[in-house]
């Protein structure tokens, strides 16, 4: 599937624009014109046209895949696609500083790696989901008053 078949999957999927602005940065006005053809998919930047890929990606293609449905596993996918994306971010403006140590373009490969392999895998993600909801449950029941 090329970029231009993933942007009008976004596009054609019942996602609200306020949904995909939230999530990719990518005004929800675009999104609106988009869907309304009064703005065309070949004037988008690269940088919307990779962010509206990246929503494809982990949202809208694992609509009708095996993932499962559960609010509980939805939640936490997301929530790591957050952290992830915000990691990376962090790890980007490091390896771009000009005093970058030499490995930091190759740590924000394997973040970018990290991400693109965790949230695509189903069975990797309900790992993942089963640690963090164990770690919480164990933090839970160290910070619940004793009766």
């Amino acid at each position: 599937m090329d970029a231009r078949q993933k942007v009008q999957a976004v596009l054609d999927s019942e996602d609200s624009a306020y949904q995909i602005q939230k999530l990719t940065g990518v005004n929800s006005s675009i999104i609106i014109r988009l869907r309304n053809h009064t703005r065309l998919v070949d004037n988008l930047s690269l940088g919307t046209v990779e962010k509206l890929e990246r929503y494809f990606d982990y949202h809208v293609k694992h609509e009708n895949d095996d993932l499962p449905h559960s609010v509980q596993l939805s939640h936490f996918r997301h929530r790591l696609i957050n952290l992830l994306q915000e990691l990376y971010k962090m790890q980007q403006a490091k390896a771009e500083a000009t005093n970058a140590l030499p490995d930091e373009k190759a740590m924000t490969a394997a973040i970018e790696q990290l991400f693109n392999d965790v949230i695509a895998n189903k069975l990797e993600l309900e790992h993942l989901e089963t640690i963090y909801s164990r770690a919480l449950s164990d933090s839970t029941q160290l910070t619940s008053p004793t009766k």
